[in-house]
């Protein structure tokens, strides 16, 4: 029902519009009291009215802020929609990229092993270096939606869809590798299976080190 609903009537910006209303609703209250004690209390003359008047500039002024953070936060959003098939691009690689990646990995590390054992240890290695990139690409990435969070507003939820996003993947990539190590016919599944982690880690680093960029 609400996910219908939501097709229909964009409930973010109702969220963000009540947030706001909010918080406007509660400063013309408070502001209204000050000036009501203000009134009551400072006897009359240029002192009284300079008072009143910061106090009507200041309330003023959250009602500007209130409404452009409003329309900002509906000038933003748009941006952080992505359209369908982007989303089917980021999250589901194309097998034959994936395999050119896997066997592209396999074959620089058997260049430089000289047993299985180092090929294995070499794979390993690079799945580290490629989670480790990740990491670090989906911190910076992190920092980026918590920013954009707090220009335009909490109801927008940057960081936490990206985080979302990011535990997905993180599901995705290893039921990947452990299917794609498990089919493997050639008695290789550990070496397919850790290169397939790094060859996915990978291509989400560039995914995501590509939005940075723009």
């Amino acid at each position: 029902m609400v996910g219908e609903l939501s097709d229909w009537v964009h409930l973010d910006a109702i969220q963000a519009l009540v947030h706001h209303a909010t918080a406007v609703v509660v400063a013309i209250f408070l502001f209204g009291v000050t000036g009501r004690l203000i009134a009551y209390l400072i006897p009359d003359g240029h002192a009284k009215q300079i008072v009143i008047i910061l106090d009507d500039i200041i309330l003023l002024a959250v009602f500007a802020l209130a409404g452009w953070r409003l329309l900002e936060y509906m000038w933003v959003r748009p941006h952080l929609e992505e359209t369908p098939e982007e989303a089917v691009q980021i999250t589901q690689p194309g097998q034959r990229s994936d395999a050119g990646g896997i066997e592209t990995l396999i074959a620089q590390c058997r260049a430089r092993s000289a047993s299985d054992d180092e090929l294995e240890r070499c794979l390993e290695d690079k799945n580290v270096a490629a989670q480790q990139a990740l990491a670090a690409a989906a911190a910076r990435m992190t920092a980026e939606m918590r920013a954009l969070d707090k220009v335009g507003s909490a109801k927008i939820g940057a960081a936490r869809t990206f985080d979302a996003a990011q535990q997905a993947f993180a599901q995705y990539r290893e039921a990947e590798c452990r299917w794609r190590g498990r089919s493997a016919t050639n008695g290789a599944s550990a070496n397919i299976y850790q290169a397939c982690m790094a060859n996915l880690a990978r291509r989400r680093t560039a995914q995501i080190e590509e939005i940075l960029r723009k």
